[in-house]
């Protein structure tokens, strides 16, 4: 029987990277869509829905349970750290973002039906990202490129990336490595357009940008040679970088007039819309997935600021884990995952979200312990309840906080695991 194991989020685990002097750049180089933009990606995400026709994209898990308490944003990227943008309030700056990346992890009970086993074999067939294009110059012809890869599922090359003090993220115990990773890379000194991902096999697929992607753009393309083959105890990671047509070190993008000497290209990302008080949506299963969206390269003076015990900064993706782009892929194969669970105990779990009364009904005769625990890990509802098949079992958490729960089902036969919503 296929056990699960759902970590509760721990909404102080953001703060320390939060602090960090790469998020405050990244942070510079945001821009805030229009309310056309929000609508015509509300509705992409909505018509998507998650791991349905082999599509995966972590944002579409999150948008499915937090919509209501996610902030559409964008963030702007150019291939050289000296290329100059002037903001909307007319001041200079510098775009700090080369590219942007992912982590997927097949092997995630998050994907619901659509997950796979380890054992499995899964084939890439396309890859999606929703951006943000805007045409000053139409001369320049501008791409849009996508590097995937393949690699074990450990803190190894290729995802051997940035390994954070052991502690930085585990809060539930401080002793204890973070599982989130990042894709190695190496830069350059004199060229932040130099380099790349670390990773030998690499498929690149280059997109040429048209006017018709102008505005938002789902830009998608097919991976060559009938697909990337991999095992479902492999990660897959997606590096995203915008090439625009005849940059030099004199650039400008001026968001205060929409003028420049290149086009500018966004990627838009989800974030909790409370940065000030996070409810940790984004790390609450950072110990049971490598999965995320979150993945940056920043420019960082041409990578070359840092010396010293910090010149690891230099050459670096880096995770934040409030942020959640909006990359997705299709995949196919055949899982086993189904056949594994064939002889589980069905569990329904209704309404969700709810007032805070919920019902908790077995397709079974069995006893079962029901659990509930709050964001920060703490148990809000204990009880041994003797189910009846087709019974309904009340749990009144209607004295309990607005928010995210996460109650399980456990017993002979029986192992669930959902999150629920008292609003």
């Amino acid at each position: 029987m296929k056990k699960v194991l759902l970590l509760a989020a721990v909404a102080f685990g953001l703060n320390a990277f939060a602090q960090d002097a790469a998020t405050n750049k990244l942070l510079k180089a945001e821009i805030t869509p229009d309310a056309a933009a929000k609508e015509k990606i509300e509705d992409i995400i909505l018509k998507r829905g998650g791991a349905v026709d082999n599509n995966y994209d972590y944002t579409d898990f999150l948008y499915q349970f937090y919509s209501s308490d996610m902030a559409l944003g964008a963030i702007t990227t150019t291939p050289d750290s000296s290329t100059v943008i002037v903001y909307s309030d007319g001041t200079p700056g510098y775009s700090f973002n080369h590219a942007v990346g992912a982590l997927y992890d097949f092997n995630y009970y998050g994907w619901g039906d659509n997950e796979f086993n380890e054992t499995d074999q899964v084939n890439i067939d396309s890859l999606y990202v929703i951006g943000g294009y805007d045409i000053f110059d139409g001369s320049n012809t501008d791409k849009i490129r996508f590097t995937i890869f393949k690699g074990a599922n450990g803190f190894s090359s290729p995802f051997s990336g940035v390994q954070y003090n052991a502690g930085t993220w585990a809060a539930l115990d401080p002793t204890v490595q973070p599982t989130a990773k990042t894709m190695a890379y190496a830069g350059s000194s004199s060229d932040g357009n130099a380099g790349g991902v670390s990773a030998t096999n690499t498929t690149v697929i280059d997109y040429t940008l048209s006017t018709a992607d102008s505005g938002v753009a789902v830009v998608g393309v097919e991976v060559p040679n009938g697909g990337l083959s991999m095992m479902g105890d492999e990660l897959l990671g997606i590096f995203i970088e915008y090439l625009p047509g005849g940059a030099s070190t004199s650039d400008t993008i001026d968001y205060s007039n929409n003028t420049g000497d290149i086009n500018p290209f966004y990627f838009y990302y989800y974030r909790e819309g409370n940065t000030s008080a996070p409810q940790g949506y984004f790390i609450q299963d950072y110990d049971s997935t490598s999965t995320n969206c979150s993945n940056f390269l920043f420019n960082t003076t041409r990578y070359a600021a840092w010396s010293g015990t910090s010149a690891w900064r230099n050459d670096q993706t880096s995770i934040n884990m409030s942020y959640s782009h909006l990359i997705s892929v299709t995949a196919s194969g055949t899982s086993t995952i189904g056949i594994e669970d064939a002889d589980l105990t069905s569990v329904s779990i209704f309404p969700n979200p709810s007032n805070g009364v919920v019902n908790v009904e077995l397709d079974a005769t069995t006893d079962a312990t029901v659990t509930v625990v709050d964001v920060l890990g703490q148990v809000v509802y204990a009880a041994n309840e003797n189910f009846v098949a087709g019974e309904r079992k009340v749990i009144d958490l209607s004295n309990n906080a607005k928010g995210m729960y996460i109650l399980s089902v456990e017993g002979e036969g029986v192992n669930t695991v959902e999150r629920i919503t008292i609003k």
